[in-house]
């Protein structure tokens, strides 16, 4: 039963009922026989009985996402069309990806070069390297032994003998200003003087000379030995294991060279536009080699299934909902086909219209009917309480005295007349009602259908 139908019922049983009390009571004041044509009848039996909540939505997606590019550029691929299907990760456009793929290309490439540095650290230097390194520290050694030995004994000799003769001429030079005789003129002295600086000069070059060839050349040796020095610290340090900061600095480079390849990684995947839910393209935004503005959207995938719908729930009603709780569902597209939801949730804050307090309520959908859509008129049914294996009997045959707050139905008694029934009822449903007492299985009760006596459930 719709909503719209109960409130019809509702409307008719305020305007009719005290027309049929009054009917029904000068019924039985004439004794009346009731006309077994326009009787209903009903044998009690046992049922379920729910008490249920009921609220009218309308389906809806349950998730439409617009996929934006992260990154600009033009679109050199377009895969999608307005309400084609698509699947999560499908690529739905393309952007241009030249710069990133050269960007990606140039980081694999320095990432590669990193780890084989490192891997040449630890794995130290190959044979042909060291062989090299010791060829290096020969050479070096060699051409120092040549530079000492540059000078040969007949130059030592050769010096020696000039300095050997200026210190003579020395000699003689002191010599002849010491035995110069008196009475000469000062100038005669003063060459003498002369005579011995001058000699004193040339035994001094004659000295430097020797020692100069006696000890080499100082600037060629000190070169060559700080060669040699040079080349076999090379070698030392060849031969050396890396040390800590030599294997943490190449492990700095690879993380670094990592870092920037997944950025390149992520600017390459960018240039894909992909669909992040499976679903239908609702909306399409972009052509073919029009240009993508990074945050603006391309394309909308709305996820058809599974559907949803929102309900307002009176305030009175929503204390007795909990999220989680089942849900029947009845479309009036399909009157005849019931399927299942789940309360997923209830809105924190109300709706006030005109001074009506409703909540919205989320129902999703767990087992949609075959053929429901978008958008079709649906009624959720929220199932309070329920009883099982009661007596039961619709609401149709029972007639409410609200002003004793009690509840009669009407018997069929052997010879076929009716007689009013007190009953008690338990659990009231929208369509039966639990009896407690008054009543037993197999009972036949009734309801005229000819206005002459019209019992409607008030409750």
């Amino acid at each position: 039963m719709s909503v719209r139908r109960s409130i019809l019922i509702l409307i008719l049983t305020t305007l009719i009922l005290p027309i049929a009390v009054f009917a029904l009571r000068s019924r039985q004041s004439a004794n009346d026989e009731p006309q077994q044509a326009s009787l209903q009848l009903y044998t009690v039996g046992t049922g379920t009985v729910e008490n249920t909540v009921s609220a009218v939505g309308q389906l809806r997606a349950a998730q439409s996402v617009s996929v934006t590019a992260e990154s600009g550029g033009r679109v050199v691929e377009l895969n999608v069309t307005l309400g084609q299907n698509v699947a999560a990760g499908d690529i739905l456009a393309r952007i241009d990806s030249r710069d990133a793929r050269i960007a990606f290309d140039q980081a694999a490439m320095q990432l590669e070069m990193a780890q084989l540095q490192f891997d040449r650290l630890l794995a130290g230097p190959d044979d042909a390297q060291i062989a090299s390194a010791q060829a290096a520290v020969q050479a070096a050694q060699g051409a120092a032994s040549a530079a000492v030995n540059a000078v040969s004994d007949a130059d030592i000799q050769a010096a020696q003998l000039a300095y050997d003769a200026a210190l003579q001429a020395l000699a003689d030079a002191q010599t002849a200003r010491s035995t110069a005789p008196g009475g000469q003129p000062q100038a005669a002295y003063d060459l003498l003087e002369a005579q011995i600086g001058q000699a004193s000069f040339n035994a001094e070059i004659a000295r430097l000379q020797l020692e100069q060839l006696q000890a080499g050349s100082p600037g060629q040796t000190g070169a060559a030995y700080a060669q040699v020095n040079l080349a076999q610290a090379q070698l030392d340090q060849l031969l050396a294991p890396p040390t800590d900061a030599q294997i943490a600095q190449a492990e700095a480079a690879i993380a670094q060279a990592q870092i920037q390849l997944d950025a390149a990684q992520r600017a390459l995947d960018q240039t894909a536009i992909t669909a992040p839910v499976s679903g239908v393209v609702t909306a399409l935004n972009v052509e073919l080699g029009s240009l993508a503005t990074p945050g603006l959207p391309l394309v909308t995938v709305t996820r058809i299934e599974p559907l949803e719908m929102v309900v307002s729930v009176d305030e009175i009603d929503v204390r007795s909902l909990t999220e989680g709780m089942p849900v029947t569902m009845r479309l009036d597209a399909i009157p005849d086909v019931t399927f299942d939801g789940r309360l997923a949730r209830i809105a924190v804050t109300p709706t006030n219209e005109n001074g009506i307090v409703t909540y919205d309520v989320r129902v999703e959908i767990t087992e949609a009917a075959e053929g429901a859509r978008v958008g079709m008129t649906a009624e959720a049914v929220f199932v309070i309480d329920q009883v099982q294996d009661v007596l039961t009997v619709p609401n149709a045959y029972i007639r409410l005295d609200r002003t004793r707050n009690l509840a009669f139905v009407n018997t069929v008694t052997s010879d076929g007349s009716l007689v009013e029934m007190p009953v008690e009822l338990g659990l009231q449903g929208r369509d039966v009602s639990e009896i407690i007492s008054g009543l037993s299985a197999g009972d036949v009760i009734a309801v005229d259908l000819s206005g002459d006596s019209l019992s409607l459930f008030g409750g």
